[in-house]
C-alpha cells in the first residue's frame, strides 16, 4: 500500500470534479506520495441483479465473487480500496446524491459487505485506513443538500476498513469552468490532498 488512488465520479469530462481530482493528486504528490486518477466513466459497470449470488459465494474473492465479475470492469475499481493507502473520490452531486455510474459501482460492493459479515478475512482484515472526498454542488444553498452522499460514501468505505474523514464540500458550484476560476478553492483541494496522505503515513 504505497500509493493514494483518486475516483472521479462525474460523467462530464473536464469538469469541476476532473480538476478536483488532478488538484487532489497535486496535492498528494507535494507531500511525496504517488496517486492515480481513476475517472468511473471510462469503466464499464453493470447494476446489481439483487440475485444473491454474492450470499452464496463465501471465501470467493476476486471476479468470481460476483455473477457478473467477468462481464464488466467493477472489479478493476474495487481493487484499488484493497490496495491504496488512502483513496480520495470527487464528484458531484445531482439531485442532492451521488451521480449514477458512481453510485451503480457503489451497489455492486455487496459482495463486500456479505463477506464482512460472515468474517471472511479477505475483507474483514483489511487494515484501517481513511478517505476524503470533494463534493460540488451546483446548488448554493439546501441545508442538507450534501447529506445523502454522505451518507452513502461511509458506508460503502466501510466495507473496505475505511473511515470518511471530513468532506469539502463545495456549493455554487456549477459551470464547467466554475472551479478553475476560483483559486482559493483549488488551494484548498490541494491541502486535503497533501493532508490525506501525511495523515496515511502516520
Amino acid at each position: 500500500m504505497d500509493e493514494a488512488v483518486i475516483f472521479a465520479c462525474s460523467h462530464r469530462r473536464g469538469g469541476n470534479t476532473d480538476r478536483a481530482a488532478e488538484l487532489l493528486a497535486e496535492g498528494v504528490r507535494a507531500a511525496g506520495g504517488r496517486a492515480d486518477i481513476l475517472y468511473v466513466r471510462n469503466f464499464k459497470v453493470m447494476p446489481c441483479m439483487a440475485c444473491g449470488y454474492c450470499d452464496e459465494a463465501v471465501n470467493r474473492q476476486g471476479r468470481e465473487r460476483c455473477v457478473l465479475g467477468p462481464e464488466d470492469d467493477a472489479h478493476l475499481l474495487f481493487e484499488r480500496l484493497f490496495t491504496a493507502r488512502t483513496a480520495l473520490f470527487a464528484s458531484p452531486i445531482y439531485f442532492y446524491h451521488l451521480p449514477s455510474q458512481f453510485k451503480t459501482w457503489i451497489d455492486r460492493s455487496q459482495q463486500f459487505w456479505t463477506a464482512r459479515q460472515t468474517g471472511e478475512q479477505w475483507v474483514a482484515g483489511l487494515p484501517q485506513r481513511t478517505a476524503r472526498a470533494v463534493l460540488a454542488a451546483g446548488r448554493p444553498e439546501g441545508a442538507r443538500l450534501f447529506d445523502g452522499a454522505l451518507l452513502t460514501l461511509k458506508y460503502f468505505l466501510h466495507n473496505f476498513n475505511m473511515r470518511l474523514d471530513d468532506p469539502l464540500t463545495l456549493r455554487g458550484v456549477d459551470g464547467r469552468a466554475d472551479l478553475a476560476g476560483r483559486a482559493d478553492l483549488e488551494e484548498r483541494i490541494v491541502d486535503l490532498g497533501r493532508s490525506a496522505w501525511e495523515s496515511s503515513r502516520q
